[in-house]
C-alpha cells in the first residue's frame, strides 16, 4: 500500500515515572517504570512487559514513528517505523508539554515530506494501533474519518466532565470551558456526540485544504488554551465540517488493545 502513510508517536521518557511519590500504590509504579527504563526492550516481550512502541501496521511501507526521544530509535526501527525526531526537552510523557507535542502529529503539523505523496494518511495513538488500514481507507468516504467514543457520550459536556479527572487536562479547563460557551454563543452546538481521536484517517489530496483547515483550528484551539484534551475541540469545531466528516462505531475499527 505505497499510497498510504501511517503516523503515531510518542514524546518523553521512556516509561512513565509519577511525579510524587505520595503512597504505596505510586511507589511500585515508580519502580515499575524505572526498571523497565532499564531493561532493553528486546526483554520485554519475554518478562510479558508491554512497551510504549507497538510494531508498525502489517503492511505498511511508509510508516512514520515521532519522538523527541532519541533512545526509542532502535526499537521504532526494529518494529518497522521509519523513525522522525522531533527536537524538544524530554517531559513526563504524560505532561502538558509532551501530550501538546502529539497533537502536532495527530493534526499534520508537520514537515510532510516524507509523505507528501500519499493518498491517505492515517493517524494512531501508540495505544490504537489498527492492522486493518484497507477496512479503514474503504470506510474513509467523505475526506476524514474516526471513531465516536465508545462509551455513548451525546454532548461537549460529558468529554468535559470526563476530563476533569486527568490534572493535565483539569489544569486549564476553565479557559476551556470559557471558549466553549463562547462558541456555543456564535451559533455551535452542545449536543454533537463526542468522537474519539485516536485514531483519524485523512484521505489526500482531493479534501486536503478543507483537512487542513480543521486540523489548524483543533491545533490552535489545543496550543492556545494549553488543552490537550483534543476531543473537546474536535466535538466543537468539527461542525461546519460535517461535508467532509464520517465517524463510525468505535467497533467498526479493531485494534490491538480492543479499544
Amino acid at each position: 500500500m505505497k499510497n498510504v502513510a501511517v503516523l503515531s508517536c510518542w514524546f518523553g521518557y521512556k516509561c512513565n515515572k509519577p511525579r510524587r511519590i505520595n503512597s504505596f500504590a505510586t511507589l511500585k509504579q515508580w519502580c515499575y517504570a524505572t526498571i523497565k527504563n532499564l531493561l532493553p526492550f528486546s526483554i520485554f516481550d519475554a518478562l510479558g512487559l508491554v512497551s510504549i512502541i507497538p510494531h508498525a501496521p502489517d503492511g505498511i511501507e511508509n510508516s512514520y514513528f515521532y519522538s523527541n526521544n532519541k533512545r526509542l530509535k532502535k526499537e521504532v526501527l526494529l518494529k518497522g517505523w521509519h523513525f522522525c525526531f522531533i527536537e524538544s526537552d524530554l517531559d513526563n510523557g504524560e505532561s502538558i508539554t509532551s501530550s501538546l507535542l502529539a497533537k502536532k502529529v495527530k493534526f499534520l503539523q508537520i514537515d510532510d515530506t516524507h509523505f507528501k505523496h500519499a493518498e491517505h494518511i492515517v493517524y494512531m495513538d501508540s495505544r490504537r494501533i489498527s492492522d486493518d488500514i484497507a477496512d479503514i481507507i474503504k470506510l474513509n468516504r467523505k475526506g476524514i474519518l474516526l471513531r465516536y467514543e465508545a462509551r455513548f457520550k451525546p454532548t461537549i459536556w460529558h468529554e468535559v466532565e470526563d476530563a476533569k479527572g486527568q490534572e493535565r487536562y483539569v489544569r486549564h479547563m476553565d479557559k476551556t470551558i470559557d471558549f466553549i460557551k463562547t462558541k456555543l454563543k456564535n451559533g455551535y452546538c452542545a449536543n454533537n456526540r463526542v468522537m474519539n481521536t485516536g485514531i483519524i484517517a485523512y484521505a489526500m489530496p482531493s479534501k486536503s485544504k478543507q483537512i487542513k483547515s480543521l486540523c489548524d483550528e483543533v491545533y490552535n484551539a489545543c496550543i492556545t488554551l494549553k488543552q490537550p484534551e483534543c476531543q473537546i475541540f474536535w466535538c466543537l469545531l468539527s461542525q461546519p465540517y460535517q461535508d467532509i466528516l464520517h465517524a463510525v462505531e468505535a467497533t467498526e475499527i479493531k485494534t490491538r488493545s480492543g479499544l
